[in-house]
């Protein structure tokens, strides 16, 4: 019996004025799977994530999560279903860490509402230590590096207990230890059953962290591969998409590494 995913689309189209971004996309993801979308500038992605998050309406064909049509959905159901992160969430907000997550937690409370329930307060812990951020949590967010603030704000993310969490480029202002321990924690996440959508750039990271990568170009999707058996097919792919030759290279810890052939002439 096939499992219904999580979230689906049938021809999808998203666009700007008479512009189409997005064309005809069709997608689905399955509970625990960990999905990078890469693609040249200006290819799609985060419209598409923006799309697929309800975020933005879309313009045409059929959106669904767990088999339920989007418009079927209450804005309020739905922010409990999928959790959105931007590229670049604040970090000026005049709020400690756990202040930040009890934010997180409105989908749940109505006007009437303590938000300081023994509900909320065991949600908002449960989801502070589960992300590692328990020596953060009475730090305003201003005062976090790059890396700790992403942490907070994936714990904000978190404590509705979504379905899905979408990124968007997570990791662009990290330095290079931060993005593995964040990918890292992605990981772990969909090891617990968290569907997991993210925005890269940066392909190397994309095909040792994830189980699957979509390659965007112009809209449309020109590959979507399952990368934890076989890794060449996505190479070769992601290669063409990008126009720039890609190595695989092995790694004594696991999975073969893949980089930019930067000093190939042919590209």
């Amino acid at each position: 019996m096939k499992t219904i995913p999580v979230i689906a689309c049938n021809n999808l189209t998203l666009g700007y004025k008479d512009k189409v971004v997005i064309d005809s996309v069709d997608l689905e993801v399955s509970s625990g799977e960990f999905v990078a979308l890469l693609g040249p500038n200006a290819s799609g992605k985060s419209t598409l994530l923006r799309g697929l998050s309800g975020i933005r309406a879309i313009d045409a064909g059929e959106l669904s999560f767990s088999g339920q049509e989007s418009s079927l959905i209450t804005p309020r159901e739905l922010a409990k279903r999928v959790a959105f992160l931007p590229q670049s969430p604040p970090t000026d907000l005049d709020l400690t860490v756990r202040e930040l997550v009890s934010r997180g937690r409105s989908p749940y409370l109505s006007r009437f509402t303590v938000t300081d329930s023994e509900t909320t307060k065991y949600e908002v812990d449960r989801t502070i230590k589960s992300v590692g951020v328990e020596s953060l949590a009475e730090r305003p967010l201003g005062s976090l590096s790059g890396g700790e603030a992403q942490r907070a704000w994936i714990a904000f993310a978190l404590v509705k207990k979504p379905q899905i969490l979408m990124l968007d480029e997570p990791t662009s202002h990290l330095d290079i230890r931060y993005q593995r321990d964040l990918m890292k924690l992605l990981r772990g996440l969909c090891a617990d059953g968290l569907a997991v959508i993210v925005v890269l750039h940066d392909i190397s990271l994309a095909l040792a962290h994830c189980d699957r990568v979509i390659g965007l170009d112009q809209g449309k999707i020109m590959f979507d591969g399952d990368i934890r058996n076989d890794i060449e097919p996505s190479i070769r792919a992601l290669s063409e998409i990008f126009r720039m030759n890609l190595i695989s290279l092995p790694s004594p810890t696991g999975p073969m590494l893949v980089a930019p052939d930067w000093n190939n002439p042919e590209d």
